[in-house]
């Protein structure tokens, strides 16, 4: 008998430190701990993690329900999942279980509650372990919050913008993608992104991707896509390609941002029209020029091209070269991968410039349908040229010292201040210190532009030059026939050339080789295949000079007067020959007449 008494004290013993090494495991567990009584659930265990979380003692919590710490319908939702647990008899996840707490306040809970069967397999407690994951659901609802912004920003970007997975099937697709490619967001996706590329452009793009998967980046390129999908036109944009990563920094995307380059090109194309200047008015290089003073210019345009951001101005009498040295300066600066925009500000109206410049917003006039951007925003990047300056209306000059100063702009109609990097070269024919004490532009405008100016000589003060930028310009002009052929120059023809005056300069010199190459017809020119000007410089002498002692505004004025009888009286056909803006030739055409 004792013996017995003596192994159930053992047991009982046994039990009892079992049950304390539970209970400090049960009390020092960072979840908060709880039980209830199977049919009132009442509370009959916390511990010290359920204290802390919901801010009541226990001495609060034992022997309460629910429905003496929470609102009626919260307290009633515990009560009903904690009957169906016990109905069910089996575990029951809740993720996601919001309460109101005395010291804390909202917390989120993920709580799993299991019945404890008495001998008879009826439950006689319920058992609950709840994790704070406040702090984890507020960071998932920041992360959410993040990604519901970015996707805000990606559908609204200018640029279009899509992802694919790694089997090429496109699963993103923003506003601009579809307007791009012509394709509504529910076409595009799932479709195969090679779809959008023509077959002859396949191997490229899979070249590119293979170099994101191997940890190469490839640059922006200019690439050709199809419009509408297989089968839809080519066009051309600007594209670049990165990887995607999933959290575990394995690839799970490639995504594409490109922009359409209709658009500067469009802008390219137009300044040159815009321009009122041939383009090929300066076809010279280097080592075709000889003369000292071309040299000393040309070495100065060097040393401004290495500071891109330097303004510069270009002076000089009409066709010298001034926009054949601006783009010299742009393709020998840092910025010459960047576009290079040029426009002749005189050949714009006064109500048209502004919005040439700096582009305007839909509706803010008559005829604006769309958002337009500007030349100083089509820039970007690169260089923008603008030529006689000195005619720009003085609002625009004011927008003008202002954007030079801040790099800053608005557009027509619009409220935002914009900015871009875009470096200014500007050219005149005029006079720009007289033109600021007439008041025609602004005297802080004239101070900020002439920072830096180049003085272009007139053909005439380089006559060494001559011979050399008329073979360069005749290799020109038959390579850029139908038919090459070798041509040669006559010794009289190019006396004619090193004699005359040439007014025109450059311009002049390239028009007259273009006419005498066309008049000729075979492998030589002849004197008689230039104008009677050039003609009469030959016979007269004078090596550089003007013919028989004529004075050069007698020359310029005879010039003007034969190419106007050519195209009969019309004042804006003879500007494009002469290669002179309207106003400029009405301009000069008001000073011949006061030099009768």
């Amino acid at each position: 008998m004792s013996q017995r008494l003596r192994d159930e004290g053992g047991v009982a013993e046994q039990l009892r430190k079992a049950n304390a090494f539970l209970d400090a495991i049960v009390e020092n567990i960072p979840d908060m701990i709880f039980v209830k009584e199977a049919g009132s659930l009442l509370f009959e265990r916390f511990n010290r993690a359920g204290e802390e979380l919901l801010g009541w003692t226990r001495a609060e919590l034992l022997g309460k329900t629910d429905h003496d710490f929470y609102p009626k319908e919260q307290a009633d939702f515990f009560h009903a999942k904690d009957r169906e647990t016990l109905r069910n008899k089996k575990l029951v996840d809740i993720p996601e279980e919001p309460i109101t707490t005395r010291a804390k306040g909202l917390r989120w809970l993920h709580t799993k509650k299991v019945p404890i069967l008495d001998e008879a397999g009826e439950p006689k407690w319920l058992l609950g372990i709840s994790e704070d994951i406040t702090a984890r659901k507020e960071a998932e609802e920041r992360a959410r919050a993040l990604e519901r912004e970015l996707a805000s920003v990606v559908q609204h970007a200018r640029e279009a913008i899509m992802a694919w997975r790694l089997d090429g099937c496109i699963v993103s697709w923003n506003a601009a993608a579809a307007a791009l490619y012509g394709l509504r967001s529910e076409q595009a996706l799932g479709m195969p992104v090679e779809e959008l590329v023509p077959d002859a452009e396949r191997a490229e793009l899979r070249e590119s991707v293979g170099a994101l998967l191997a940890g190469r980046a490839p640059q922006i390129s200019d690439v050709v896509r199809l419009r509408g999908g297989r089968g839809g036109h080519e066009i051309e944009v600007e594209e670049s390609l990165f990887l995607v990563r999933d959290p575990a920094g394995q690839p799970a995307r490639i995504a594409s941002i490109a922009r359409d380059r209709t658009e500067l090109a469009r802008l390219r194309r137009a300044t040159e029209i815009l321009a009122g200047t041939d383009r090929h008015a300066g076809d010279q290089a280097d080592d075709e020029t000889r003369s000292p003073i071309m040299r000393e210019v040309l070495a100065a345009a060097d040393v401004v091209a290495a500071d891109e951001r330097a303004t510069v101005l270009l002076l000089g009498e009409t066709g010298v070269g001034k926009g054949w040295l601006a783009r010299r300066i742009h393709a020998r600066s840092p910025r010459a991968k960047g576009p290079f925009l040029e426009v002749n500000c005189a050949s714009l109206g006064p109500q048209l410039v502004e919005s040439e410049l700096f582009g305007h917003e839909k509706g803010s006039f008559t005829g604006a349908t769309a958002q337009k951007r500007g030349l100083v925003e089509a820039a970007e990047g690169g260089t923008l040229f603008l030529d006689e300056i000195g005619e720009l209306p003085p609002g625009v000059q004011a927008q003008l010292l202002t954007f030079l100063d801040q790099r800053t702009f608005r557009r027509v109609g619009g409220v935002r201040t914009l900015a871009t990097d875009v470096r200014i070269l500007a050219a005149t024919n005029v006079d720009m210190k007289a033109a600021a004490e007439r008041g025609t532009l602004r005297k802080d405008l004239y101070y900020r532009l002439s920072v830096i100016p180049l003085q272009v000589p007139p053909l005439r003060d380089r006559p060494e030059d001559i011979s050399a930028l008329a073979r360069a310009m005749l290799r020109g002009l038959v390579s850029g026939g139908t038919e090459r052929r070798r041509v040669t120059l006559d010794r009289r023809f190019l006396r004619a050339l090193q004699r005359y005056a040439w007014p025109g300069n450059v311009r002049e010199l390239r028009n007259a080789l273009e006419r005498a190459l066309i008049l000729s017809r075979g492998g030589t020119l002849e004197l008689g295949h230039l104008p009677e000007e050039l003609r009469a410089a030959a016979a007269g002498g004078g090596a550089g000079g003007t013919a028989a002692g004529t004075r050069l505004d007698e020359l310029e004025r005879r010039h003007i007067r034969r190419v106007l009888e050519e195209c009969g009286g019309n004042r804006t056909r003879a500007a494009e020959v002469l290669g002179l803006s309207r106003s400029t030739l009405k301009r000069k055409l008001a000073a011949l007449r006061g030099g009768r």
